[in-house]
């Protein structure tokens, strides 16, 4: 049974990688379709804390952190995992280690903006 879980994790971990893979090439085709605007520039997302590969345990919180640059103000926010779901929709949130389940995680962080066009930027991490 665990090596199924083992593959179910590294399956959903391509899925995450090919699903953000395909949103920066799928963007690129939608600007190319559409009327160059120079004011607004390229919505860009990043993960900014934790770091990708961390480890995280305990009861003090760890802080979930992210950026964007380009795009249209205002966006709105939506970070989810392979594991509980959607996590919050702030720009930064905290989350004990203790209240999430155990594994290894996807976490995605989605963002879209005042004019519809969206980007993602994902992490992986652990939870013991």
């Amino acid at each position: 049974m665990k090596s199924n879980f083992s593959k179910a994790i590294s399956l959903l971990i391509c899925l995450a990688a090919c699903l953000v893979a395909g949103c920066s090439d799928q963007g690129e085709g939608e600007k190319a379709s559409q009327p160059e605007d120079e004011s607004v520039s390229e919505l860009v997302v990043a993960i900014t804390a934790p770091s990708t590969g961390s480890v995280l345990s305990g009861d003090e919180a760890v802080k979930f952190d992210g950026d964007v640059t380009g795009g249209k103000m205002p966006y709105s926010y939506r970070w989810s995992s392979s594991l509980d779901g959607t996590l919050s929709t702030e720009k930064s949130f905290q989350k004990s280690p203790s209240e999430m389940s155990k594994g290894r995680y996807v976490v995605i962080l989605t963002v879209t903006d005042g004019a519809g066009a969206n980007s993602q930027a994902s992490i992986t991490v652990t939870v013991l």
